[in-house]
């Protein structure tokens, strides 16, 4: 995301043609462009050329066609109003709105190794703009572009004629985000024989990506546009001069030749700028963002090991619950045991050993030496007797048990202990058994509800988290923690939003919700006051996303309608940052917490450019100036764009190929700085289920480089979703994954982990030429002078560079490597394998202000250097 001033691997205003036209006379430069050889004198040494397949020059300046200099007859037309303009060197084509110049035919087999060149001057530098293609029937065979996705020039190339291809596209793209009105000179090279795409800017290769053969292009060969959908699309705005197209793969050399760039400017180097340093990391950069999705909650981080402890799950049947010992099971609404908790479990039971069981969350875990807190209300009618809770195996095997006493005729809280032996195995194949402990006597009936299992919890607190997964998120080292989602916060409906209101209090007053954007319930135990305490047991500061009056499936509210869910949302900060004398603050601290939260941040709704009504504008507007009125310090965040009130912070998300995320991790390099401020609320790149393999990993690491490089205007960024129960995978790609027994880390969070724990405070300019894949980013330490360069490969070849730091007198000569690498991109990690991919740690010897370093195929390298 931002970028330093100067773009990897430029060559300003590059030597270029314009240096060689000075030293030749028209007859030689006329010969020189007609057959695409070098120019004869002033030229760089290096390889011949072959001849091109096409050649344009665009030196007639007037009428409708440019002539193929090649003399392969391959006449452009130009077309949707092109015109003559300023081209690199004399007369070029200037484009815009729909213009373009094509030629019948393809100039080149796509199938086989191919060449395309051109030199660019962009006036914008957003959106698709394509410079050449070779068309098929429905889409172009390969795009010489800048991508709007990645905000940085590519070579692609999709694997099939077909639009529904585009998912699968193979692009080798630049390190960094073009200027507009600048010339640039690009090559595509499609080396058949070595199976790789290569894009060259300026003569620098910046871009190299495995790449299957090619299909061939049918159709026309066009500058200005490329096909997709059976349409013409991503027409070019700007000037293109001097478009090449040749029948081989040519190499670097014959590029960096083509380009007017000495060889000796073309090989890899990395360049760190202490002289001139950039902007100053934000204390809130790094978060993490729950919501209750896969069973990220209910059955994940919120402890509880039944499931539909109050029946209120289904009003038809007692969902994970079943009868035993001959007993019959019922859901009761006659038998209420509050106004929240409308449902109860009504148990005939028919002697000893009658009751029923609960089957948890695919199970219940037992561990050995493990003392489970138990609760639940009960009432009995009859000679019921007293009762026995136990964990009891599948296969019969008592795990452990507890005697409990016969209830009464009324609703009573009952709280026991059961304790595991030392014996007994780890497994999930147990169940929570409720039955009689009396005689053969043993008749009536028994009602229960909020039957309550829980481990023990992080910091032993009683409604409390699993002390594994809590330990995997203060591994992330949060700054802040945004919740309580995302579609969770909304539901599909509104009547299946989370209503925080009733997620307070004792957790028998509180009635649930269906959580209908995951499609399971959720008992709202892990409700406002759990999201805060965890915020301040991971020391990190809350980001609170309120409900803004719109749900998923397009119902929402406006005007006089709006203005409960507006009191909502103040009664709700008053909850959370008021006095305990004024009335939220004394509910939050009759919950437990007399001080107030911290929060300076609100975000108004989520993704509200769903919202086909176009209602955001007025509701955001309605939350915006009640919150503003009442509390004024506060910053709010906003989902999608606003015009008739300010926002603090948009809230962008990005779900991509990891592909996509590695080639746009300069997607914010040239963002106008007068814009609002960048909150990335979600991303991920999307490869592997149900966590990300290794490739997922290097695609996140590269876009962290920008985010970190562009910490100036994006200042806060969490990644999504967080959690995954391994049996509940609704969304495939996900940081964190366990079962009911055991997490693990995937490779992306070990990325993050590291570039967030080896981290400064302050930018420093890097930049990295002739080294395709690698994205790289450092930071300063101005407490002990210790510098973080953080570098990502992407690509299966190791690469060995020369490393500049400039301004710095001295760089102490050991220093340390953090490595994350694996065997291959789709390594990752399992329940079963959970540190197949984990980072390492190697010292460094023969450092300075000038060494040489190999950074390994598919990984995330930190260096850690101490400077003088």
């Amino acid at each position: 995301m931002a970028s330093d001033d100067q773009r990897p691997g430029a060559v300003p205003g590059g030597p270029g043609r314009r240096t060689v036209i000075a030293a030749l006379g028209a007859t030689a430069l006329t010969e020189a462009l007609r057959t695409g050889a070098a120019p004869p004198a002033a030229a760089e040494p290096g390889p011949a050329l072959p001849a091109p397949a096409a050649h344009w020059t665009f030196e007639e300046g007037r009428g409708t066609t440019a002539a193929d200099s090649s003399g392969h007859g391959r006449t452009l037309t130009l077309r949707g109003g092109a015109a003559w303009g300023d081209g690199h060197t004399g007369h070029g084509l200037a484009l815009a709105g729909r213009a373009c110049a094509t030629a019948a035919g393809p100039a080149v087999d796509t199938a086989h190794g191919f060449t395309l060149t051109a030199r660019v001057r962009l006036t914008a530098t957003d959106g698709f703009h394509t410079a050449v293609a070779l068309d098929g029937t429905a889409v172009s065979a390969c795009y010489l572009q800048l991508r709007d996705d990645t905000r940085a020039f590519a070579f692609t190339r999709l694997p099939r004629d077909a639009a529904d291809a585009n998912g699968a596209a193979v692009i080798a793209g630049a390190g960094f985000a073009p200027e507009a009105g600048r010339w640039y000179h690009l090559a595509g090279v499609a080396d058949a024989a070595a199976g790789l795409l290569r894009l060259y800017v300026d003569g620098v290769l910046e871009g190299e990506v495995p790449a299957p053969g090619g299909w061939r292009a049918t159709g026309a060969t066009t500058v200005g546009r490329g096909l997709f959908g059976g349409a013409e699309a991503d027409h070019f705005q700007g000037g293109i001069d001097d478009v090449r197209c040749y029948d081989t793969a040519l190499s670097g050399a014959q590029i960096a030749r083509l380009a007017g760039v000495p060889e000796r400017d073309t090989t890899p180097l990395l360049t760190i700028d202490a002289r001139r340093p950039g902007p100053t990391v934000p204390s809130r950069l790094g978060g993490i963002f729950f919501e209750d999705i896969n069973h990220s909650g209910e059955g994940g981080l919120y402890a509880e090991l039944v499931s539909n402890r109050s029946f209120m799950a289904d009003p038809r049947a007692p969902l994970h619950w079943s009868a035993l010992g001959g007993a019959t099971i019922a859901l009761d609404p006659t038998a209420p045991l509050n106004e929240a908790l409308t449902r109860s479990l009504r148990i005939t039971v028919r002697g000893p050993g009658s009751g029923a069981a609960n089957d948890g969350y695919w199970g219940i875990p037992v561990r050995p030496a493990t003392t489970y807190r138990a609760s639940y209300f009960a009432k009995a009618d009859g000679h019921t007797g007293p009762l026995t809770l136990a964990l009891t195996g599948t296969d019969g095997t008592v795990y452990a048990r507890t005697a409990a006493p016969a209830p009464g005729r009324d609703w009573r809280r009952y709280d026991l202990t059961l304790r595991t032996p030392p014996t007994a195995p780890a497994t999930m194949e147990a169940r929570l058994t409720v039955t009689t402990a009396g005689t053969t006597g043993t008749t009536g009936t028994l009602w229960l509800t909020q039957v309550s299992l829980f481990p023990p919890t992080y910091r032993n607190r009683p409604n409390g988290l699993r002390p594994d997964l809590m330990a995997a998120l203060a591994a992330l080292r949060p700054a802040f923690l945004r919740f309580p989602g995302g579609n969770y916060l909304e539901g599909n409906v509104i009547a299946d939003r989370f209503d925080w209101k009733k997620t307070i209090g004792p957790v028998e007053r509180r009635p649930g919700h269906r959580n209908s954007a995951w499609g399971y319930w959720s008992t709202d135990g892990l409700g406002l006051p759990e999201y805060l305490q965890m915020a301040e047991d991971l020391d990190c500061e809350p980001v609170l996303c309120v409900y803004a009056g719109y749900s998923l499936k397009g119902e929402h509210v406006t005007g006089e309608a709006l203005r409960p869910f507006v009191q909502d949302a103040l009664d709700q900060i008053e909850y959370i940052t008021g006095p305990a004398t004024s009335p939220w603050g004394a509910r939050r601290a009759a919950d437990g917490h007399p001080a107030p939260y911290p929060l300076t941040y609100v975000e108004v709704g989520n993704e509200d450019w769903f919202d086909t009504s176009g209602s955001y504008e007025e509701r955001y507007a309605a939350f915006h100036d009640a919150l503003t009125r009442t509390y004024p310090h506060l910053k709010l965040i906003a989902t999608t764009p606003v015009r008739s009130r300010p926002y603090d912070l948009i809230d962008e998300h990005y779900y991509r190929s990891p592909a996509a995320f590695a080639a746009g991790a300069h997607l914010y390099d040239r963002r106008d700085r007068a814009t609002p401020k960048v909150f990335v609320g979600e991303w991920a790149a999307q490869e592997g289920r149900p966590t990300p393999n290794l490739r997922a990993a290097l695609g996140d690491a590269a876009w962290l480089t920008g985010i970190l490089r562009n910490s100036d205007h994006v200042v806060m960024s969490c990644y999504a979703p967080l959690f995954s129960h391994v049996r509940d995978n609704i969304w495939a790609t996900n940081l964190i994954a366990y079962d009911g027994l055991t997490s693990y880390h995937s490779p992306s969070s070990y990325a993050q982990q590291l570039l967030r724990s080896h981290r400064g405070d302050t930018v420093l300019p890097t930049e990295v030429r002739a080294l395709p894949g690698l994205s790289a980013v450092t930071t300063r330490d101005h407490r002990t002078g210790r510098l973080y360069v953080a570098v990502v490969n992407t690509g299966g070849t190791p690469r060995t560079t020369s490393v500049r730091i400039d301004g710095i007198r001295t760089i102490e000569p050991s220093g340390r490597a953090e490595i994350l690498s694996g065997p291959g991109p789709e390594a990752t990690n399992t329940l079963s394998d959970p540190t197949a991919v984990v980072p390492r740690s190697v010292p460094l010897n023969g450092l300075g202000t000038r060494f040489t370093y190999t950074f390994p195929a598919y990984s995330v390298t930190v260096l850690r250097l101490h400077g003088g």
